[in-house]
């Protein structure tokens, strides 16, 4: 009994203890207007503390042990919310009072924004002042484009007056702004931000499954994780003294974690597997990468292919080296040994990357040719070791026979018959047309020498005997056969040829007629190949000169500075400028060429794929000369190139107007058309230039199309100033400042020792602000079909624009280009005409050239600018002026010009002064006032 009362009193006593606090005035809901005043007290067993909807200093907090008192003075609806007390040491015992502020405003938001996951429950805390007004008056509104909408049917919402809308099974579509509404009041906007939850694992990628490293060497390995959702990473590794480092981006969706892991140094130990793990709540995803550390670096190099390959002359073969180095900045060249001939062939080559550290290095040879037979190797080095591997490319030729003879003392006569060929051809004597019994004796050539000349030499021993019989030796391989037949007379030495009488003989007497035809035509065959044109660098660059005998440079011995080297990945190929019989020259877009992030249209030289080992050279050669020259505005500058890795390519300044000849003949009419209104009288020399100028020379040269070839100018340009350049009609100031930009241009390469050699208008391109650039375009000009090109000895030349010392006597000096520049003067002023026209290369135009004729004035020239194309034509080249000097005269000319208007460029009488050339040498070289079109 005493026992039960015991246990009674102590449960009275815990309850009483854990007592939940009590609120005073007592109720579940409270309500004052706006403006009065309450007074909560709360009290409890315990110390006590308030949870208040929001913090204000209206409020006051007064605590007395376990009491505590909340005043509420001056009340707005800002106060409306859940007032809670609770023990300090236990929040599960507690009261509450939901207070409402009634008054102007119907609604109170807790918070302007709420962040959920979705597919959880969202509390939107629009507290509502007003107790009366039914639940069922309470909607919930979405805000789209400033419109209030009804929310989607498929959200399941309720709205309690304590806490507001409670939003249940949250989706990604929810993500919106919404506002509570009750009878046409409604709520602030509460921003509802939901969070994905991924459905899928993070996305992992690393920069390289593998990594090699010296021991040494510092180490880093990237690995990108993507996700739906934030991220988390973690890398698994056996490495000491690593140091990871983080960086998150948001975009479109996608959170990307960049995770850096570094080891400052690694050592052998480090060799091993690199895990990157991404997570999310999703799962998990792995990946791995594996770092080898190498004591030292290394260049491997194999083939899969037989390195001795057997050919037939004309093929063309792929010889391909697998390479495998660390570190992987690589330096390579082929070289090509065909007895004592050394040849670099790099530029035939190229590499390209099949997976980290690993390369396939491929030489291409075309058209194979009997001299290139022999070894080819390839040497390839990394700042840390190097490795060669070589083929052997063997010719398969048919057999060649020769046939000698010796006598001896005892009345025996030894022939013997040499047969060359591959493969090792075999030998069989013919006696009187028959197998001969004897047995000779056979020699072979040593082995070393197979690849350069495999021959069979084989003897047989006749006695005087067999005199006046025909004996023959025939050698066959699986390329064909040849033989040769000798007749036996007395002996009159001791070595035995064919002898003088046997020409009698028919079948001999056939055989000469035979060989000396296959002569003929061999050296016809020889002669037609010599007059095929060949790609040759015009440019010049002179060393040493005295008087007229100059010394050039061989540029294939000028350095070549890797500076130029441009990444070929980085060109992006437009449409064909030029192309010819050697090559083209192609529009591009080289990006990173001067600023990573840029672009910039150049145009890029290049050999055809069939290119041989010569023009391959003179390409080479022409990069050397550019690279040489340097810079210079009214030269196409040098950009870049390409010369490892695959074919050469050489980038130069884009000229978007093409050559100035044809630029000149699409102004032609126009600039007529002006011309004729400034001088409508009829006696002014010939002016309809539709016929004279749009027929007769119409054909004369194919046009190296500029980016715009035709009247009018289609597509877009680069800016609206080069759109001008192509309408704007041409005037007499273009044409002398065309003139003066390539006298200063050629006055630049006559400072660099060079000489041009093929100076005229098609050679001169035209590009933004109607700037003059030289060029040399042959590699992509068809010179074969070319009017302007006559065959002259065994080379295509062109002689219209030569001196008379270049076309007589093969003698091209700085004097020689300033003849050609005087051509190109009359060719600008005559709008692009054909110079001597009507006038056919011949023997007549040799003589007349030889005899000082000079052309007559062009139609637009200037008195003072045809005195200066006649001084470039004198035939003493002493006596013709530097481009300095035309230059300056120019400058003058074009200095008096802008102080004129063309309505006063001329007086009649002194147009017909110099209509038929008559304008005395002695007269002042610049005039003035004097601006008559001769």
């Amino acid at each position: 009994m005493g026992i039960t009362v015991l246990t009674l009193l102590i449960t009275i006593t815990i309850r009483h203890a854990l007592a939940s606090p009590v609120i005073e005035p007592v109720g579940e809901e409270l309500i004052i207007k706006k403006g009065e005043s309450i007074t909560l007290n709360c009290s409890g067993t315990q110390t006590v503390t308030w949870k208040m909807p929001s913090l204000s200093k209206k409020i006051k907090v007064t605590n007395n042990d376990t009491m505590s008192m909340l005043e509420i003075t001056g009340a707005t609806n800002a106060q409306t919310g859940t007032y809670e007390c609770f023990y300090s040491t236990n929040v599960s015992e507690k009261a509450s009072v939901h207070l409402f502020v009634t008054g102007s405003q119907l609604w109170h938001n807790l918070e302007d924004r709420i962040y959920v996951e979705e597919d959880t429950e969202a509390i939107l805390p629009c507290l509502i002042t007003d107790p009366t007004i039914p639940i069922s008056a309470i909607s919930l509104k979405m805000i789209s484009n400033n419109n209030v909408i009804p929310i989607p049917a498929t959200m399941n919402a309720t709205f309690n007056p304590h806490k507001g809308f409670t939003i249940y099974n949250v989706q990604i579509e929810f993500d919106n702004i919404y506002i509570c509404q009750a009878r046409g009041k409604h709520s602030d906007e509460i921003t509802l931000s939901v969070k994905e939850v991924p459905k899928v694992v993070p996305s992992l990628e690393l920069d390289s499954y593998l990594h090699i490293q010296i021991e040494g060497e510092p180490l880093t390995i990237t690995c990108k994780v993507s996700s739906s959702v934030e991220p988390q990473v973690t890398w698994q590794q056996n490495a000491e003294n690593v140091s990871v480092t983080d960086q998150f981006t948001y975009n479109e969706h996608t959170w990307t974690k960049i995770s850096v892991l570094r080891i400052p140094g690694v050592k052998m130990t480090d060799s091993g597997i690199y895990k990157c793990n991404g997570t999310n709540k999703a799962g998990s995803s792995t990946t791995f990468t594996t770092l080898k550390v190498v004591e030292r670096g290394y260049v491997r190099l194999s083939a899969s292919q037989n390195n001795s390959i057997v050919l037939k002359v004309a093929q063309n073969v792929k010889m391909k080296v697998e390479i495998e180095a660390y570190p992987t900045d690589l330096y390579w060249q082929w070289i090509h040994v065909n007895g004592d001939n050394i040849a670099n062939v790099t530029a035939l080559g190229k590499i390209q990357s099949s997976r980290p550290y690993s390369y396939v290095n491929i030489l291409t040879l075309n058209r194979l040719q009997i001299n290139e037979s022999g070894t080819y190797t390839l040497s390839v080095y990394n700042s840390k070791a190097n490795a060669s591997f070589s083929f052997e490319v063997i010719l398969l030729r048919p057999p060649k026979v020769a046939i000698s003879s010796s006598y001896y003392g005892d009345g025996t006569i030894a022939l013997n018959c040499t047969a060359w060929g591959n493969p090792l051809p075999s030998i069989a004597w013919m006696c009187a047309n028959q197998s001969c019994t004897f047995d000779p004796e056979q020699r072979i050539g040593s082995p070393e020498t197979r690849i350069l000349d495999t021959r069979v030499e084989s003897v047989l021993f006749i006695h005087e005997s067999q005199l006046n019989s025909s004996i023959g030796c025939n050698a066959s391989n699986s390329e064909g056969t040849d033989s040769q037949t000798t007749v036996l007379t007395a002996r009159v030495t001791t070595t035995m040829h064919l002898v003088e009488n046997s020409l009698f003989n028919p079948l001999l007497t056939a055989i000469t007629i035979f060989g000396v035809f296959l002569f003929i035509l061999t050296v016809f065959l020889y002669y037609k190949y010599q007059q095929k044109p060949k790609y040759e660098v015009r440019w010049q660059i002179v060393r040493v000169s005295e008087g007229n005998n100059y010394t050039c440079i061989d540029p294939t011995q000028l350095p070549y500075n890797e500076r130029w080297e441009f990444p070929r990945n980085n060109l992006h190929f437009g449409k064909t400028l030029g192309a010819g019989a050697f090559g083209k020259v192609m529009e591009a877009t080289a990006f990173g060429m001067g600023k990573d992030d840029s672009a910039l249209r150049v145009a890029v030289k290049m050999l055809k794929p069939s290119a041989h080992r010569d023009e391959v050279e003179a390409l080479m050669s022409e990069l050397k000369i550019l690279s040489h020259l340097g810079n210079h505005q009214n030269i196409v500058n040098l950009l870049g190139a390409c010369t490892h890795g695959g074919p050469i390519l050489v980038i130069t300044e884009y000229c978007q107007h093409g050559d100035l000849l044809n630029f000149l003949r699409r102004k032609a009419e126009s600039m007529n058309r002006m011309f004729a209104a400034l001088h409508t009288n009829s006696d002014y020399k010939n002016m309809s230039m539709e016929e004279k100028y749009m027929g007769s020379d119409k054909d004369s040269y194919l046009e190296m199309k500029p980016a715009s070839n035709n009247n009018v100018v289609q597509g877009t340009t680069d800016t609206e100033e080069d759109d001008t350049d192509d309408h704007l009609p041409l005037d007499l100031h273009d044409l002398l400042n065309f003139s003066l930009q390539v006298a200063q241009g050629m006055a630049f390469l006559a400072e660099k020792n060079c000489i041009h050699r093929d100076v005229a208008a098609r050679n001169v391109l035209v590009t933004d602000g109607r700037t003059a650039k030289i060029c040399d375009f042959g590699l992509a000009r068809d010179i074969e079909n070319d009017s302007n090109y006559v065959v002259k000895g065994n080379a295509r030349l062109p002689v219209k624009w030569m001196a008379p010392e270049s076309i007589f006597d093969c003698i091209y000096t700085v004097q020689s280009d300033v003849w050609s520049y005087g051509i190109l003067l009359w060719e600008i002023f005559s709008l692009g005409r054909s110079p001597y026209p009507g006038i056919l290369v011949n023997q007549k135009f040799y003589k007349m050239v030889k005899d000082g004729y000079k052309m007559d004035c062009p139609d637009y020239a200037p008195l003072e600018i045809y005195r200066i194309m006649k001084t470039c034509w004198d035939l003493e080249p002493t006596r013709r002026p530097t481009f300095n000097q035309i230059s300056d005269l120019i400058n003058m000319q074009m200095g008096n010009i802008k102080e004129q208007d063309y309505t006063n460029i001329t007086q009649m009488h002194e147009e017909n002064e110099c209509l038929d050339i008559k304008c005395e040498a002695n007269e002042p070289f610049i005039k003035g006032n004097n601006y008559q079109f001769c």
